[in-house]
């Protein structure tokens, strides 16, 4: 980890330290390219974080492997950086990087501590979510009609009604005009549960080509045994994330680059597995996961 990278991931490690979180570093794989740089559990809340000094050099393969295996763990998968190759990125403002939040340490510390962000970022501009219902309460209580919002915000008639119907999200410069006639009560804020659901929904859709044809031949067996969840990772210490009636990481000692990296996965696997209170196994084979499966599908019959 290059040392600009190195400072910011124990700036957001003692900062969640500091929030109540048990926190572990991820080693391995040893390359800039891993998709996972530190794990992080609070009781039940679960993060697993990439960190990165421009979140938009995180490819898609770093991405899908953050969210699926956030997912199979119950857990929610962000970026944390400063800046994009363009730009700064800015406080308390959810950015979003291949269906991955993308979040300052600033705004993580917020979103951790009272889930209060209300501000995305889209194409075109910053936005904010209202509650429709809330809206049209306020509206009528002050006796305005909808063409009278419209004038006060200076948009279309047909704008306040879709945004009463939460069907419209406002840009940043409507809402501080809301925010003025009606309080930021009308306002809905990003929570880690609903940034952890659409998570999910980003890792089901998602597809990525496995290198490793071993790996890859794994995945399909145990897939054809109506296994509940099974994902495959190439740059976690977790070869493979299965979740059926339990959760299980697996890594496999016959898949590593260099034989002088295999104590570091495992001690990585063994930081992962204890954080994030998940059960782990580590096996001399990747073709032995299919029999332990298959035995274990067999014993249900």
């Amino acid at each position: 980890m290059v040392r600009g990278v190195q400072r910011l991931a124990e700036e957001v490690g003692d900062t969640l330290r500091s929030r109540g979180f048990r926190i572990g570093f991820l080693e391995y794989p040893v390359s800039e390219r891993k998709s996972i740089d530190i794990i992080a559990r609070r009781g039940s809340e679960k993060l697993l974080i990439k960190i990165s000094h421009e979140v938009d050099s995180i490819g898609h393969k770093e991405a899908y492997e953050l969210s699926a295996i956030s997912s199979v763990f119950g857990g929610l998968g962000v970026l944390v950086g400063r800046k994009t190759k363009k730009k700064e990125l800015e406080n308390y403002v959810i950015y979003e990087r291949h269906g991955i939040p993308a979040l300052t340490p600033e705004t993580l510390e917020e979103l951790v501590e009272r889930e209060k962000i209300f501000v995305y970022a889209n194409r075109g501009g910053y936005y904010v979510r209202v509650d429709g219902r809330k809206l049209r309460e306020k509206r009528e209580e002050s006796n305005m009609t909808l063409g009278d919002l419209a004038y006060l915000l200076g948009v279309s008639r047909k704008a306040v009604y879709e945004y009463e119907r939460s069907k419209m999200n406002l840009s940043l410069t409507t809402a501080l005009k809301l925010i003025e006639i009606f309080g930021d009560e009308i306002l809905v804020p990003f929570n880690v549960n609903e940034l952890r659901e659409s998570e999910k929904t980003t890792a089901k859709k998602a597809r990525i080509t496995l290198r490793n044809a071993k790996l890859e031949r794994v995945v399909y067996e145990l897939s054809k045994m109506g296994l509940g969840t099974v994902v495959a990772t190439e740059k976690t210490p977790v070869d493979l994330a299965v979740k059926d009636k339990d959760e299980l990481a697996i890594a496999s000692k016959d898949n590593v680059p260099y034989p002088e990296h295999l104590e570091l996965k495992e001690e990585s696997l063994e930081t992962f597995s204890k954080i994030l209170n998940v059960k782990s196994l580590v096996i001399d084979d990747l073709g032995k996961v299919i029999d332990l499966f298959r035995n274990k599908v067999s014993g249900r019959e």
